[in-house]
Parts: C-alpha cells; sequence; structure tokens
C-alpha cells in the first residue's frame, strides 16, 4: 500500500507537470515547446527447464516526460514504478546544447556499454545478455553482490565529430553509488566512449570505466563492440572486462555476446506486422550473483521469435524464447537458484 501510494503521487505530479507545461499562459507555445510524455510496460511468464517452477513477472512499468525550454535547452525524467517492487526515479537531467557539444547534469546513464543502455523496448531478448548483467556487478567488502546499474548522478560532455567523420566522444564525470544515492566521494567515478559509424551499416564503439565503489574497491571496466544493421538484417557483438579490487586481491570478470535478427515484414493486417527470429550466443567468466556462493563460468544459447504487432504512435512485441546453457561452472546454490537454468519465457512489451 506504502509503495502504491508513491507511485500514484509521482504519477500525479508527473501528469501535473506535463499538463501544466503544456498549456499555453499568456502568449502561445512555440511549436516543438510542448513536452513529450513516453512510456514502457514489459510484463512477462518464463518457466524453469531445470525443475519446471515457473512465475509471472512484471519487470518495468516506465512513465517519463521529454522536452526542451529553449532551443537550446532541453529536459528529461523519467519514473519505474517497480523496480523490484519499488518506485525509483531512473533519468533526472537537464541538457544544454552548442553547435557540437552537449552538456548533461544530473542522473543519466553513463556512456559504457550499448546493451547496458538499451532501454526495455530497444532489447531483442527477453532476457539481458551476461555484459549487460553482469560486467558491472562486484561484491561488496561484506561479501553482497551490488552493481553499478546503468544510470548515475554526474555530468557527461558529448562532442560530435559529424563534420568531419560519423563519430561521437562522450566523457562524464559520476558519484559512481548509481541511482538516487547523492552521496559525498573522495574521488568521482570517469567514463568515456568513443561510437564510430551511421545509422546503418558498420558502427564500432571503445569505452572505459574506472572509479571506486561505495565500499573504497577501485574498479575499472573495458569494452568494444560492433555491430551491422541494414534494413532487415541486425548483427551485434559486445565484449567487456572488469576488475574490482577487493581485501587486497583482485578479482576479473570477463563477459562477451554476439546476437542478431532477421526482420521478416507481413502483409498488411491486424494482427502483426512483422516477425523477427532471433539467435545469440553469450559467455562470461568469474560472474557473480551471490558473494557468499562464490564466482561462476557459464555460456548460453538463446533463440526466439519477437512479433511486432503495435501500429502508429505505438511499438510493442511479443516475444518467445528458449534458452539453453552448458560448460557451466555451477555455483554451490545452483538447484535452488533458476538464474543459471534452461528456461521458456514469454514476454510482451509496449512503449509509446
Amino acid at each position: 500500500m506504502h509503495n502504491l501510494l508513491h507511485a500514484t503521487c509521482a504519477l500525479a505530479l508527473l501528469t501535473s507537470a506535463a499538463t501544466a507545461l503544456a498549456q499555453p499562459d499568456s502568449a502561445e507555445v512555440k511549436t516543438g515547446y510542448a513536452p513529450k510524455i513516453d512510456g514502457i510496460v514489459k510484463v512477462k511468464f518464463e518457466e524453469s527447464l531445470h525443475d519446471g517452477r515457473a512465475r509471472f513477472d512484471v519487470r518495468n512499468s516506465r512513465f517519463g516526460v521529454r522536452g526542451k525550454a529553449a532551443e537550446n535547452m532541453t529536459y528529461r525524467t523519467q519514473v519505474e514504478f517497480n523496480n523490484e517492487g519499488k518506485l525509483s526515479v531512473m533519468d533526472a537531467y537537464v541538457t544544454y546544447r552548442l553547435p557540437l557539444l552537449d552538456v548533461s547534469l544530473g542522473q543519466q546513464k553513463y556512456a559504457f556499454s550499448a546493451d547496458l543502455g538499451r532501454s526495455p523496448m530497444e532489447n531483442i531478448f527477453a532476457n539481458r545478455t551476461f555484459v549487460a548483467k553482469y560486467a558491472v556487478c562486484y561484491a561488496d567488502t561484506g561479501g553482497k553482490v551490488r552493481s553499478l546499474g546503468s544510470r548515475d548522478i554526474g555530468g557527461m560532455l558529448s562532442l560530435s565529430l559529424r563534420q568531419w567523420a560519423p563519430a561521437t566522444i562522450r566523457v562524464g564525470l559520476f558519484n559512481g553509488s548509481g541511482i538516487n544515492n547523492p552521496v559525498w566521494q573522495e574521488s568521482l567515478s570517469f567514463s568515456a566512449k568513443v561510437d564510430y559509424g551511421g545509422e546503418q551499416g558498420l558502427q564500432a564503439a571503445a569505452a572505459y570505466y574506472c572509479g571506486q565503489t561505495p565500499y573504497a574497491q577501485h574498479i575499472a571496466m573495458w569494452g568494444g563492440e560492433l555491430r551491422y544493421i541494414a534494413h532487415r538484417f541486425t548483427i551485434d557483438a559486445e565484449a567487456a572486462q572488469r576488475t574490482c579490487r577487493q581485501n587486497g586481491a583482485q578479482q576479473t570478470l570477463t563477459s562477451a555476446y554476439l546476437q542478431g535478427l532477421y526482420t521478416l515484414y507481413l502483409k498488411p493486417n491486424n494482427l502483426a506486422r512483422y516477425l523477427a527470429p532471433t539467435l545469440r550466443y553469450d559467455v562470461v567468466h568469474n560472474g557473480c550473483y551471490d558473494g557468499a556462493e562464490g564466482l561462476f563460468d557459464a555460456q548460453r544459447l538463446s533463440a526466439g521469435a519477437n512479433l511486432g504487432v503495435a501500429h502508429k504512435a505505438f511499438r510493442a512485441e511479443i516475444r518467445l524464447c528458449l534458452e539453453k546453457y552448458f560448460a557451466v561452472r555451477k555455483p554451490s546454490n545452483f538447484i535452488s537458484n533458476p538464474l543459471l537454468h534452461d528456461k521458456a519465457t514469454l514476454e510482451m512489451v509496449i512503449a509509446f
């Protein structure tokens, strides 16, 4: 009831703010200044093929507002109503735009992994890759697994080199403590990423992150990406390595994936717009999800199909996915924890 009250109040505030900003006062609102409202709802059913256990899950329920207050100043806010059953502010930042440089300040995605930064609608599988799930995870000084997440509070500079090359350079400084946690730090975390390529064809990226966890552990990550995007076909590969020094010892995690999809556009009908078969292989070494139970290695093959069913203002998919794990170095609680079990997943996601 307490979480529901918070969610209702947050939704009312966001809606009221968007309505107020969208209403003209004594002067007519200029074209393009009205706030744009967006949201994502992602729900799924999954079953362990190892022991037959199953569950339903509301994975995401997001509501956001974006817009501009001037020709060179924009804003973005987004709330997640179901972050493990709690309300959580995801995005809250302001961007000042110069001809070649964007300066963003607030809670936002830091520049590291493309897959880590994808929204639930942009994912092509129901479950995230090992890179997105484990590369940013580490064990704290008490052995409990923590995560840097995909967002932090800080500042970001984004330099466009489009006048000379299809490239963008992004650098940022962040608290290093994750979202909704504006703690004081003796040293800030640093991120940098270089993206090369246009919207179609071959794309590449390299990224680096370093800093300290809230437990005074030094952490560093390196990443590289390579993808090819055509009208119907997408193939995407990424690798990442994370090191974290704990109790005088250094722990190193590596992860990588290769995935692709091919879109088959259907004849106009009221049931679906396209069908996209999907295939993914990913691997993780020294992954952790329970510090007390040790590390694990795993390889996974995922296959499925996405059915696009939305038109016009909405995007929506029905996703079916089968996951097969192999070459697993199992933690001691593998049997009781279905995280590394073979699974079948049915997911529905809508974005507006």
